[in-house]
């Protein structure tokens, strides 16, 4: 191959290593898909993709304890984060200076080892590579997390963490499920041990647990093993104590979002404040749960007066549920006929798109906290609610069904309007009640305009 030639391919490399994780997906996958019959360049090109696939597993392998914070996706609270690449970066800066090393740990993934020596060889690359960082060998690396909290040295540190790391993430949703005696101990040892390795091992351990998290408030019921149950006056003064303040900044952001729940936006609205709202139960739960709350404690007070702002907003918004459907479904102002004392359906104009959407939010809001309802103290009042919303709509719905069956389209009201209310009432009743019973109206609906 020609000299013009190997500097081409050596651009290419360099393109290829920086490229994404989904870009050296996509050309090895069109490479295969091609079908074979390459010239010599077009040879070199696959081997380099191969090897780059390779190097990457290895690296997603050896970082695997301490990679939460470098993958880049949406975090429910604030954790710690660097960017994405620093280990990619870090990796071809330790191939410059231990790349036998390295080739021993892709050797090991490539022969499917998961064995003692291959972690041995893993974690030696992780110290190795927190040595380039604290003595500026890996310069490349350092500038792009020189800048952030805790800088090169808490880099650093997590990577010294990695060897112990490797043994506690396999064990934490156990942990979580189940904070028996074993398993509490073993959180103890596991945070002790991580405090020995550096001095802000053991926040840097829940760190990197926070960021593995689905339910990241969970790391509360770690950091109450780790404390053995302890107040929250004393979590508050700890080491620990910024993840119970991320957790509970939460709570009040997710409050005062509920204040701003718009829900003429229509029944997705209703549904996104309803689960925001059921998280910011939870959360509450677990400082319930795992801590002593004290009511005259900083922290207990912030959380009872937290729990009483989330039942007091979310009775708010249900208060304008049955003015909502008032709205979307209008009576007249007057009785129908001497003998009925409810008013009927108005039904001078065609429904209103604007307050049926506002109408459909609302529901979906009502429908979406009833899972939340009982542990956020709201369910009373939301059930109150419901009982008023059924029985309208059971009035309302019987009444569109006669006007069907008596004068809608011979001088009364047209069916289709008759037949676009009770198509709203119904999709309101599936909401209230459940969808059976919106399915039976819609079948009397059919058969009483069939009559």
């Amino acid at each position: 191959m020609s000299g013009k030639a190997e500097a081409k391919l050596a651009i290419v490399r360099q393109l290829i290593e920086r490229a994404s994780d989904s870009v050296v997906r996509s050309l090895e996958q069109a490479l295969v898909s091609s079908g074979g019959g390459y010239n010599a360049a077009t040879e070199a090109l696959c081997d380099m993709i191969a090897q780059e696939r390779r190097i990457r597993r290895t690296q997603s392998v050896v970082f695997a304890p301490v990679i939460a914070p470098f993958v880049r996706r949406p975090r429910m609270l604030p954790t710690l984060q660097y960017p994405p690449d620093t280990l990619k970066v870090l990796w071809r800066e330790l191939k410059l200076l231990q790349g036998p090393l390295l080739e021993r740990a892709v050797d090991a993934i490539a022969s499917d080892a998961s064995g003692h020596e291959s972690y041995v060889i893993f974690d030696e690359v992780c110290a190795v590579a927190a040595e380039a960082l604290e003595t500026g060998a890996a310069p490349q690396a350092a500038s792009l997390v020189a800048n952030l909290p805790g800088g090169v040295a808490q880099l650093s540190q997590l990577l010294r963490l990695a060897p112990s790391l490797r043994g506690v993430i396999p064990r934490l949703d156990g942990w979580l499920r189940n904070l028996n005696g074993d398993n509490v101990a073993s959180v103890r040892l596991a945070f002790k041990d991580s405090a020995v390795i550096c001095d802000d091992g053991g926040l840097l351990m829940m760190e990197i647990l926070s960021a593995q998290l689905q339910e990241p408030w969970q790391i509360l019921r770690l950091i109450s093993a780790v404390m053995d149950h302890p107040s929250d006056g004393f979590v508050a003064i700890s080491e620990l104590a910024p993840f119970g303040e991320r957790v509970m900044a939460d709570v009040g952001a997710r409050i005062d979002a509920l204040k701003r729940f718009d829900p003429v936006q229509g029944p997705e609205a209703g549904r996104a404040a309803a689960a925001s709202i059921a998280i910011a139960v939870q959360e509450i739960g677990e400082f319930e749960q795992w801590f002593k709350l004290g009511r005259d404690s900083v922290w207990g007070k912030r959380i009872f007066e937290m729990k009483r702002n989330l039942a007091a907003g979310v009775e708010a918004r249900l208060k304008e549920v049955e003015p909502a459907v008032a709205q979307a479904l209008p009576l007249a102002t007057k009785p129908f006929g001497g003998k009925s004392l409810r008013a009927p359906a108005k039904l001078v104009e065609d429904p209103s798109t604007s307050a049926v959407f506002k109408a459909d939010g609302l529901l979906a809001f009502m429908d979406g906290v009833r899972s939340s309802a009982s542990a956020g103290g709201y369910g009373s009042y939301r059930a109150k609610v419901m009982e008023a919303l059924d029985e309208r709509l059971d009035h309302y719905t019987e009444d569109l069904i006669d006007r069907l069956l008596t004068d809608a389209g011979r001088g009364g009201p047209p069916v289709e309007r008759v037949r676009a209310y009770l198509e709203i009432a119904a999709r309101f009743v599936a909401q209230v009640r459940d969808p059976k019973a919106a399915d039976i109206i819609r079948r009397r609906s059919a058969s009483a305009q069939a009559a």
